[in-house]
């Protein structure tokens, strides 16, 4: 997908088309970190299945903005105001429709000199996503962090947080919460927030910022699938796919023998789909479950489906890794207070291995 430079870099347009618009601070600070975004390096990883948040360095404009309209293009620029689209940087397609579907939260608390707000909130009856703002008196630096919400009745919960920096005392984040263990329609959400933390110097800000409030689960059709493909000892499953009028959501499990287990220490697995009208779709991963790093519960969140569709085409595509203390290990606290190292298991494996698993062709329930 272009992204917004590209897109307008196919426009021809009359400089009679042009037209001046009065434009907000936070207008032109959005414009200048798209911009930085476009030119910027590759993010970071910072984990397996998880995008940690890193910041925008915002580069100098002028103090005057000129808006330019062109009505040809006009659905391809970003809507100011919504940050779902805006963090996701016009890359995916998978936030487009989030905005719409939201519930408008506008709720602000203020503590030692930072006021946090709460904009728009979605639960899709998977995953909650939350927008917020942050204004501050001062420079909070960068790659910041402010702990997770709370979803009440939830056995567990996993989730990623973004973090983006606008100018030196705007922020805007995206928080993504799976939880486990509920059965309502409706969450209960609690979010104590008691610093705004770096992530990676531990500098925090003390305060007290507390939000309560509940979201209703976005209308969605299930459509249960059960079918399974095998490849080298590993069984891929897809339980169900839900649709709602943003996205759809597919509810997959994972199976190993004990030769496979015996060998690597984790099976790890990417759903690449397509529609039968050639659409690819963009999708994020969400929280998973299970007994072990072999038998898993997991679900996939991916782009509002083509209504036209009639199928779905799922193509699993496996790494078997062997962990080293490059990518594992760790240390934990015994009885007395003292650090010990944690013994990577000793497997027949080594580095990795990939392969790709036959298609499974879902056909879609109208």
């Amino acid at each position: 997908m272009k992204d917004i430079y590209e897109l307008l870099n196919d426009v021809d347009v009359d400089d009679h088309e042009f037209e001046e618009m009065a434009v907000t601070e936070f207008e032109k600070a959005k414009v200048k970190s798209t911009l930085k975004k476009s030119i910027s390096k590759k993010k970071k990883r910072m984990g397996w299945k998880m995008n940690v948040a890193v910041a925008a360095v915002v580069i100098g404009l002028s103090t005057a903005t000129v808006g330019l309209t062109f009505p040809a293009y006009a659905g391809n620029i970003p809507i100011i105001g919504d940050i779902f689209r805006f963090l996701d940087n016009e890359k995916t397609g998978l936030y487009d429709n989030y905005k719409e579907f939201s519930t408008e939260m506008n709720l602000t608390q203020n503590s030692n000199g930072i006021k946090i707000t709460i904009n728009d909130a979605v639960f899709d009856g998977e995953t909650v996503a939350i927008t917020y703002s942050i204004e501050s008196d001062r420079d909070l630096g960068e790659d910041l962090y402010m702990g997770s919400a709370e979803i009440k009745g939830a056995t567990g919960s996993g989730g990623s947080s973004r973090i983006t920096k606008i100018d030196d005392y705007h922020y805007i984040g995206l928080d993504k919460i799976t939880p486990f263990g509920l059965t309502s329609d409706t969450i209960d959400i609690k979010w104590k927030i008691d610093s705004v933390s770096q992530t990676y110097t531990g500098e925090k800000i003390k305060g007290n910022w507390k939000f309560t409030f509940s979201l209703p689960a976005i209308d969605s059709q299930i459509q249960l699938t059960n079918q399974s493909v095998k490849k080298n000892g590993l069984t891929v499953n897809i339980d169900k796919v839900a649709f709602t009028p943003m996205s759809f959501i597919v509810h997959y499990n994972q199976r190993a023998t004990q030769q496979v287990q015996d060998k690597w220490h984790e099976a790890d697995i990417e759903l690449e789909i397509k529609d039968d009208l050639g659409n690819v779709y963009s999708g994020e991963g969400n929280a998973g479950s299970g007994t072990d790093a072999y038998t898993m519960n997991w679900s996939k969140t991916f782009e509002k489906l083509d209504p036209n569709a009639t199928k779905l085409i799922i193509t699993p595509h496996v790494t078997f890794r062997i962990h080293d203390e490059t990518n594992s290990g760790g240390v934990e606290f015994t009885a007395d207070g003292k650090e010990k190292e944690i013994a990577i298991p000793v497997k027949t494996g080594v580095g990795q291995e990939e392969f790709v698993m036959e298609d499974i062709v879902i056909e879609l329930e109208k």
